[in-house]
């Protein structure tokens, strides 16, 4: 271009691109969360910030279903979980979001009236008594655990209260049932229960009417209280960890004094061996032909709803891959029906205390892309009124579509996966999230945080249920046993080669993440399988199997579960050392050369800080120069302060932005 010249260019629109959402709109806490009616439908509960921008408890008439007075709160806590007492009171336990997990103290409990007067302390907080700042009358919180509400209109609740009698005796407990206004407490006890109980059902009249025991090992035994003439009668013994295909678990006693039992579904006997619901007559000593309730691929994982007004079973929760209830009663199958087809596309769930004469109800509604959102349900008019979002900032139209299935493992085993997939079109970069436990159920279909988070970052989700997960049967919970490393691993890699071949991730840019036993995989999978997983992420995770018999799992070192539940699921520490070292992401740091991502928390006791230790320097003296590390002070296992959250998520997508991008 000559000097001089001016030159005219017609430059064409870039297209804009929207700003990512906010990390802290996913992890914050929520605007309004678990609004509950009173026993009469007259008033609203739930839990909302105040203006200190701790959760309160706030009441609100029917009529007016969104204008809610704050009736309880506290300077240094937030009020966590709460119900109703009856129609005038409710109770409420504490804890607090704004401390470490070192910092942290007993949740208590506590008692108010609906209009906020009446305010009364019934359990202490861990460590008041040694402040000396404990009113008279008020149960210590070691020994003294919240039960559930007296259900006939006092304003008594049921506590459990444990006694020690020696180390190498379980723990025994008593039943009392407390006056919130008067602080009186009373034995329920019956005089003649079996010794050693570690919990109790009560039947619809509040009577104890179920006992189960526990020897020094993991055996369990289940005692009938006969309502004739109060004599208790054994039912049946198993093994916790090893239960026998006849055995049960009692789950409630219904307004008939029939048992309700979650057991083995015959039908599922020689396939996954999942659990059933069943209705049993105590007096007969054994299960019927038929449950009462069967979810195919699932145990049943519920609770039995029970009508207090026309005293009737109305109908069971469950979770199969979301949740949902199956509704006994016609007419509130009927309000079921009605809520569906207004609130098209989300999980709709209800419960209630006097179904049959309940004038409303309150409905969460949730989806894979919506946070919870509460409406109120008129019957008459079957109209929907909403009372509050949990997150009123997200927009729904923007989150991840998620997906439930299930695949085939390399020796045939069929496995549950969760997939969230970001918007727009695949193949994606792709994050591995292995759920901790790992003998739990890890995950189901609805609206998580953390794997939002990463799809709206442009994320393929995978979640494996790998063998050792619960919720699944028996057959895919022991497949699991003593496989940490091996089948478990391969489980995960296996998923993660299925995403591939369904054209859903990357092959060139996979990551594997994980907290717990999650964090355990992380670095297991980065050591068998170098060239499929480009990255990791172990936050609070198991680095050594051997470490763990000495000092991991510290919270329950030395009790019943260590000594005879961890030799049978996890191995024994002598006789599988060599496997244990095998497997250990320790002993194997030299293999370990892709990025890594480590978190841990300083005062962890379930996963204590050597874990992390140990594996950081084992990796940099084996030449990894790629370790991010970082220990949040005060902080145990997972993170508590909002800061600590955000801090972690963000090193999150920093390192992802790094490695797969």
């Amino acid at each position: 271009m000559l000097h001089g010249a001016v030159a005219c260019f017609a430059v064409a629109a870039l297209p804009t691109v929207a700003a990512p959402i906010p990390l802290q709109d996913f992890f914050k806490l929520p605007a309004a969360t678990s609004p509950r009616l009173s026993p009469s439908g007259n008033k609203l509960a739930l839990l909302i910030p105040s203006d200190n921008g701790r959760f309160a408890l706030a009441v609100a008439d029917i009529a007016t279903p969104t204008k809610f007075i704050g009736i309880a709160r506290f300077d240094d806590a937030d009020v966590n979980n709460f119900g109703w007492i009856n129609d005038g009171r409710l109770w409420f336990d504490a804890t607090d979001h704004q401390a470490v997990a070192g910092d942290q103290i007993a949740n208590g409990l506590f008692a108010v009236n609906v209009d906020g007067s009446g305010f009364a302390k019934l359990i202490e907080r861990q460590y008041e008594r040694r402040a000396g700042a404990v009113d008279r009358g008020v149960l210590p919180s070691n020994r003294n655990r919240f039960v559930q509400a007296a259900t006939d209109g006092s304003d008594d609740v049921i506590i459990q209260r444990y006694e020690y009698v020696s180390e190498e005796a379980p723990l025994e407990s008593k039943l009392l049932r407390l006056n919130t206004k008067t602080r009186e407490a009373r034995s329920i006890t019956p005089v003649n229960a079996p010794g050693a109980v570690q919990s109790w059902l009560l039947d619809r009249n509040g009577e104890p009417r179920v006992a189960l025991t526990s020897n020094h090992r993991t055996d369990i035994t289940t005692y009938w209280r006969n309502p004739a003439n109060g004599e208790w009668v054994k039912l049946n013994s198993f093994d916790a960890l090893d239960p026998a295909p006849s055995s049960y678990v009692p789950v409630a006693v219904d307004f008939e004094g029939q048992l309700l039992v979650s057991a083995m579904d015959p039908a599922s006997a020689s396939g996954a061996k999942t659990s059933a619901l069943f209705r049993m007559a105590p007096q007969a000593g054994k299960l019927p032909d038929q449950p009462l309730l069967t979810l195919k691929g699932y145990d049943f994982d519920g609770e039995v709803l029970f009508d207090e007004a026309s005293r009737k079973t109305s109908g069971v929760s469950y979770k199969s891959d979301a949740l949902g209830v199956a509704w006994f009663d016609p007419a509130l199958r009927a309000d079921q029906e009605a809520i569906d087809k207004q609130l098209d596309g989300t999980v709709n769930v209800f419960a209630c205390r006097r179904c049959s004469s309940a004038r409303h109800f309150v409905v969460t509604a949730y989806s894979d892309r919506q946070s919870p959102v509460y409406f109120l349900y008129e019957r008459a008019t079957r109209k929907l009124q909403l009372i509050a979002s949990s997150r009123p900032w997200l927009d729904s139209a923007k989150m991840a579509e998620q997906d439930f299935v299930r695949i085939k493992t390399r020796d045939g085993l069929e496995i549950p996966v969760l997939v969230t997939r970001p918007q727009g079109k695949g193949p994606w970069p792709t994050v591995v999230l292995v759920h901790g436990g790992p003998n739990v159920r890890g995950e189901e279909w609805g609206f998580s945080s953390d794997t939002q988070f990463l799809a709206s970052r442009g994320y393929l989700v995978i979640q494996p249920e790998f063998r050792g997960s619960m919720g699944y049967g028996e057959t895919l919970f022991r497949a699991g046993w003593r496989q940490w490393g091996l089948a478990m691993q391969d489980d995960v890699t296996d998923a993660t080669k299925w995403a591939i071949a369904q054209g859903l991730a990357d092959p060139k840019r996979i990551a594997i993440a994980g907290g717990s036993y999650g964090g355990y995989a992380t670095m297991m999978g980065l050591v068998k399988e170098p060239a499929l997983y480009r990255a990791g992420i172990n936050w609070v995770g198991v680095t050594d199997i051997g470490l763990m018999y000495e000092i991991g799992w510290s919270d329950f070192m030395g009790d019943k579960s260590m000594r005879y539940g961890m030799p049978r699921l996890i191995g024994d520490r002598v006789k599988d050392a060599a496997q244990f070292r095998a497997n250990s992401p320790l002993h194997q740091a030299a293999r370990i050369t892709q990025p890594v991502l480590m978190a841990y928390g300083e005062e962890d006791r379930r996963v204590p800080l050597p874990h992390g230790t140990k594996m950081r320097d084992a990796l940099k003296d084996a030449g990894n120069k790629q370790v991010e590390w970082v220990v949040y002070e005060g902080e145990g296992h997972g993170w508590i302060l909002m800061k600590n959250k955000l801090d972690f998520w963000s090193r999150v997508e920093q390192f992802l932005g790094r490695n797969l991008k």
